[in-house]
């Protein structure tokens, strides 16, 4: 073979190899697309949700299961900052604690003794704690093709390298890459400011939440810096600190 041949061959095995690799990439970015779809319009349906039902809803993400679910939520609408999604047991507790000890002498039905769940619920806010006062359960809704009640949840294409890559909620101070997170909409069409970020390891998908009226938007490709969005008001100014999000 002369040089020229040799020269050919590698340019045709060149170029069938950059054609193989496109073509795997289309069709791995196909599952990305996909999920982050999917994922944007049940986020664009949780915020019509809780305007049709009037009550708060959320999406809980599961980072390290890569899963996520709608609920709707009864009681507190405000938010803690960097509240947990689940929980803690002896903080539970111990609010309940104080706010007997707030109103011992009080009479017996202030606390609802009736209604164990309610009392619980008026021991903590005397208590002056923000613990278990709101309570949430998987949404179901029958006029979006869930009339089997089996709620909103998905699963990303963990199999297939799809995963939650970091989420920034308007209520966490620090972008949240693995355990639990809630991004919460609320009955007046507001909701938290949020970024999420899906990915296949390779290509990224940014899903943006905007607070004042909920607007869900899609982009391919990751933010160059999510605070850019993270950090704007209402009038799309930049904001000195998150705090003044709150």
């Amino acid at each position: 073979m002369t040089l020229l041949e040799i020269m050919v061959v590698l340019a045709i095995m060149a170029a069938l190899f950059v054609l193989a690799r496109t073509g795997f990439r289309l069709v791995t970015k196909a599952d990305l697309v996909e999920d982050s779809t999917e994922l944007a319009a049940i986020m664009k349906r949780s915020n019509q949700l809780a305007i049709e039902h009037g009550e708060v809803h959320r999406i809980v993400f599961d980072l390290d299961k890569n899963a996520y679910v709608v609920e709707i939520c009864q009681g507190a609408a405000t938010i803690a900052r960097n509240e947990l999604v689940t929980v803690d047991a002896e903080k539970k507790k111990q609010a309940i604690e104080t706010g007997k000890n707030r109103l011992v002498n009080m009479p017996a039905d202030a606390f609802a003794a009736g209604d164990p769940d309610e009392a619980a619920k008026r021991q903590m806010a005397l208590a002056g704690a923000h613990i278990a006062d709101r309570e949430c359960i998987a949404a179901t809704d029958t006029f979006s093709g869930d009339a089997q009640g089996k709620g909103w949840a998905r699963t990303l294409r963990s199999g297939k390298g799809i995963k939650f890559k970091q989420i920034y909620v308007q209520h966490r101070d620090d972008p949240v890459t693995k355990g639990q997170v809630a991004l919460y909409f609320f009955p007046t069409g507001s909701s938290e400011k949020a970024v999420i970020e899906v990915t296949d390891g390779s290509e990224t998908f940014s899903i943006l939440v905007y607070g004042l009226t909920g607007r869900v938007e899609l982009r391919d490709g990751a933010l160059s810096d999510p605070n850019d969005h993270m950090l704007k008001n209402v009038m799309g100014d930049k904001d000195a600190k998150r705090e003044d999000q709150q």
